[in-house]
């Protein structure tokens, strides 16, 4: 017997998938947005530069956030659970790892960030599912779900195989256990994938993100550490100058102080 009876019709999941992203959108315009401003902009300012001066790491912030945000703004048009969740979690991923990069960057601490940035570690391992589905490309057309929904007893009463944040991280942190993956899911059918809640995500991605710009923009240490790496003096001087002219050669960093 089929697993998709027990699911929403496509009607009924149409309607849900726009209903929970149309929340996950409030809660991040309110969260990662100051006014139109993306909260990592906070970022550029904490550096105190001279006007003509620019700080990379707000602006690549900002870039993802604004990404998300278009996302989120077409939540009207979503259908698919899975299609919606496979993308989502994916933008999300490209702002996990600009957080981990900066976080190695600085060296914070590994018990801090482990503490703290748990949900870095949850997208991450959910980004690895879908990039590398490994023996998941051999099943038969697998249900989706996520954490909350109406529809998990029904489903997870009738699945064979429920792919959810335990199984991931079993078989999808590392290659370890990839033959005993595949005797899990090689040929089956009725395998549920149970995702993450969609506003779970956005809440703590947002809680995430505004650690992260208080831990750089609230210590010196880590903003002398980063300083020479990110800022580019007399940035606006050199871009009106090189927009002025013919020439399409970037402009000359001007060596830090």
């Amino acid at each position: 017997m089929s697993l998709d009876q027990y699911n929403f019709t496509l009607e009924e999941e149409a309607a849900v998938v726009r209903k929970q992203f149309e929340e996950c959108y409030k809660i991040f315009r309110q969260e990662a947005f100051d006014g139109d401003e993306a909260v990592p902009c906070r970022i550029h300012d904490a550096f105190e530069l001279e006007p003509d001066h620019h700080n990379c790491l707000g602006c690549n912030f900002a870039d993802i956030i604004e990404l998300i945000d278009g996302f989120l703004a077409t939540h009207k048009l979503f259908k698919r659970l899975h299609h919606v969740y496979i993308q989502y979690i994916l933008l999300n991923y490209l702002l996990v790892e600009r957080i981990d990069t900066l976080f190695n960057l600085i060296e914070l601490n590994e018990a801090y960030r482990q503490e703290n940035f748990k949900i870095l570690m949850a997208v991450r391992r959910w980004a690895n599912f879908i990039k590398h589905p490994k023996a998941f490309i051999l099943t038969h057309h697998a249900e989706y779900t996520f954490v909350g929904s109406e529809k998990n007893g029904d489903l997870k009463g009738h699945a064979g195989v429920t792919i959810d944040r335990t199984f991931i991280d079993k078989y999808f942190s590392n290659d370890d256990r990839n033959s005993e993956l595949y005797k899990e899911l090689e040929n089956k059918e009725n395998v549920l994938v149970e995702f993450p809640d969609a506003k779970y995500i956005t809440q703590e991605m947002c809680r995430a993100l505004k650690l992260c710009v208080g831990v750089v923009s609230e210590n010196q240490v880590y903003r002398s550490v980063l300083k020479d790496r990110t800022t580019f003096l007399d940035y606006f001087i050199s871009t009106e100058t090189t927009g002025a002219s013919d020439s399409t050669s970037p402009p000359t960093p001007t060596t830090p102080s």
